[in-house]
């Protein structure tokens, strides 16, 4: 009897690096769609990092803030050309692994 190929699902291939930090972010923040990321002030040796985590409807979620410093940090350090000192922050959709700047 031939093996069915719908018995075992094959997980599905994350390929660039943006869809591997969204998958990893989809996991410890498992209700999050959307996350902003802003330096507060960027002009100081040690910025302090800003952190909005919201779900589809658009609300707030609360995250403890050693969470929020290391998502924000994993962040900043996967897209290093995105400007973050010059911008007022970005938004990093979990859904489709896409970096925006925040609108005013």
């Amino acid at each position: 009897m031939p093996p069915s190929t719908d018995c075992n699902p094959k997980p599905e291939i994350v390929s660039s690096p943006a869809e591997r930090l969204a998958a990893q972010l989809a996991s410890i923040l498992p209700e999050a769609a959307v996350v902003q990321v802003r330096l507060q002030d960027p002009r100081t040796l040690w910025p302090h990092l800003g952190l909005t985590v919201m779900n589809d409807r658009g609300r707030t979620l609360r995250v403890p803030r050693a969470k929020a410093l290391t998502v924000a940090r994993w962040i900043i350090r996967s897209f290093p050309q995105a400007g973050w000192a010059v911008s007022g922050g970005h938004t990093f959709d979990l859904r489709t692994a896409e970096l925006r700047g925040l609108e005013a």
